[in-house]
């Protein structure tokens, strides 16, 4: 891959460069391909959820009371394999950049929200829709698609799951928030595993 594609879609915001089985990856490859459409938005937004892997209802209804001293405050979204148990996701540079880069794209607005409409409202309803920022997610695909070389749509959920594939496996159950690991390796890790032959 070329250095200035990975300049140009800020990669070095996302990942870490020097990570070359990252870098090769198809997942990867796709991703970085998408990024050259996103908006400042969207680019905060994926750049937020690689870093928690937090679910889209989780990360949409997080509030600017959410974010204390000591982390990210999140209690998952009570699903069949979610702990439900509070999760702080504690903060380092990368996480406190990602932060960031959402506050300086939120509307000058006044809302309690860190993700919002342009009238300061949750885009998560309480039914569990989000069509506003569904809308803006399936924008981004078709205008990815349309104007770089991304063959395939993804999901906002394959975020999630690249998230729980590039973990290490217990490390992927907790920031997913599961309450075990099975529904963690069933469904999230997506990478094949690599097995050393018999001698």
């Amino acid at each position: 891959m070329k250095e200035e594609v990975i300049e140009d879609v800020l990669v070095g915001d996302f990942f870490d460069v020097s990570d070359e089985e990252l870098l090769d990856s198809q997942e990867a490859i796709e991703l970085l391909e998408a990024l050259k459409a996103a908006s400042p938005f969207i680019r905060a937004y994926i750049r937020l959820k690689l870093l928690t892997g937090l679910r889209r209802g989780d990360l949409l209804s997080l509030r600017l009371s959410d974010l204390k001293d000591d982390g990210i405050h999140v209690t998952p979204s009570k699903t069949v394999h979610s702990s439900g148990k509070k999760m702080i996701y504690e903060w380092s540079d990368e996480l406190r950049d990602a932060v960031n880069g959402v506050l300086k794209q939120r509307k000058k607005i006044l809302s309690v929200w860190l993700f919002h409409t342009s009238k300061g409202q949750p885009y998560l309803k309480p039914d569990g829709t989000a069509n506003g920022f569904d809308s803006i997610w399936q924008r981004f695909m078709a205008k990815a698609i349309d104007q770089t070389g991304l063959v395939e749509r993804f999901t906002e959920h394959d975020l999630r799951a690249k998230v729980g594939s590039e973990a290490e496996p217990g490390h992927a159950r907790q920031l997913l928030g599961h309450a075990s690991d099975v529904t963690t390796n069933r469904i999230y890790r997506r990478k094949p595993e690599i097995v050393k032959p018999a001698k």
